[in-house]
């Protein structure tokens, strides 16, 4: 697996920041030069997807992220993204990333993977891919980092959609085999997959 290492620059929303209080105590961003570091090493790792937007290049994200709308950005990052055997590291790995939508922004490792379809479901090499993410964020970290989706934060969103219990969808080969399964399933499934390995 090769990673291009294509950081978002500092000055830019998706990365750093470094928090102050305005003249009537709201918290405001004074510094979005400076990065914003890990307090503590991190514990989780969070898998997202790219949704619902299968088709589209590995960078597209990375190029949303850093530029937005108006050059300026958007506030919103992960330390990587995924799209079959492509892999970005948009941040450093002991750097905040804007990409759970809650406090575990800050105690977690973000993984954007872009899907093959509308309903979210992650290719096989990309899910191949997504494994050996996880086990260079593991050798790099720690091996005891913890596997969540997007859904189980205070959101619930439906993030990655295919594998959490908001998933309709029934595949064809889960047809054929007439065992239709629920997204929660699919979750457990992916996660023993992904843990299934030894560390280096």
């Amino acid at each position: 697996m090769k990673i291009t290492q294509k950081h978002l620059s500092l000055g830019k929303l998706a990365r750093g920041g470094e928090y102050g209080k305005d003249t009537a105590g709201k918290t405001i961003i004074i510094n979005t030069h400076k990065p914003w570091e890990f307090d503590k090493p991190p514990v989780r790792i969070i898998i997202h997807w790219i949704g619902p937007y299968p088709g589209q290049a590995v960078s597209t994200p990375w190029n949303w992220w850093e530029n937005g709308s108006d050059g300026g950005g958007v506030r919103a990052s992960a330390h990587f993204i995924v799209k079959d055997a492509d892999v970005i590291q948009c941040l450093p790995l002991n750097e905040v990333g804007w990409h759970a939508g809650d406090s575990r922004n800050f105690d977690s490792i973000g993984i954007e993977v872009i899907p093959m379809n509308i309903e979210g479901e992650f290719s096989k090499l990309s899910i191949d891919t997504l494994k050996l993410v996880i086990q260079h964020i593991r050798n790099e970290i720690g091996n005891n980092l913890k596997l969540e989706r997007h859904f189980d934060g205070v959101q619930e969103k439906d993030c990655p959609r295919f594998y959490t219990p908001l998933s309709d969808m029934v595949t064809r080969e889960e047809q054929y085999n007439h065992v239709p399964m629920q997204g929660q399933e699919r979750w457990e499934k992916l996660k023993l997959f992904l843990n299934d390995w030894k560390p280096e």
